[in-house]
């Protein structure tokens, strides 16, 4: 793979994202629990953890590369609902209507990125396991 010393640090760039966004959740767990109570989500609480869990988390798998397919599937398809309940820019004012569609943009970015993770890992170990296969073909 060409530039293969960039991919590991653009994925580890990726992940610092959501565990600074965990970690932001974390230290300020009253605000965004009741800013999702107004969205109009239920078990708010729970599904802030839940949250909190799956950046941080995801985050970390994607910087150190463990389990790094498994933890930018799981966040695209976390940032799906997300990005159309939480920055709906068809429904903001005119104060936010540009603001949400920034953040919906940024979104989608980061849930392109993720999906560019996920299918570069999957063609990684891929290529992983055809080396083992065709290495144990050689020694029988």
């Amino acid at each position: 793979m060409e530039n293969s010393k960039l991919y590991p640090i653009g994925r580890a760039l990726a992940g610092v994202l959501f565990v600074v966004s965990g970690i932001g959740k974390v230290l300020g767990f009253a605000g965004v629990a009741a800013w999702m109570n107004g969205a109009g989500i239920p078990a708010a609480g729970l599904l802030l953890v839940l949250t909190i869990l799956l950046e941080v988390g995801g985050g970390l798998a994607l910087i150190t590369g463990f389990q790094a397919r498994l933890a930018a599937g799981a966040l695209a398809l976390f940032l799906v609902p997300v990005t159309l309940i939480f920055h709906g820019f068809w429904h903001a004012d005119a104060a936010e209507f540009q603001n949400q569609l920034n953040h919906f943009l940024k979104n989608l970015a980061i849930l392109g990125g993720m999906l560019a993770i996920f299918a570069i890992e999957g063609a990684r170990h891929g290529a992983s396991r055809q080396a083992v296969r065709a290495a144990r073909s050689q020694a029988a």
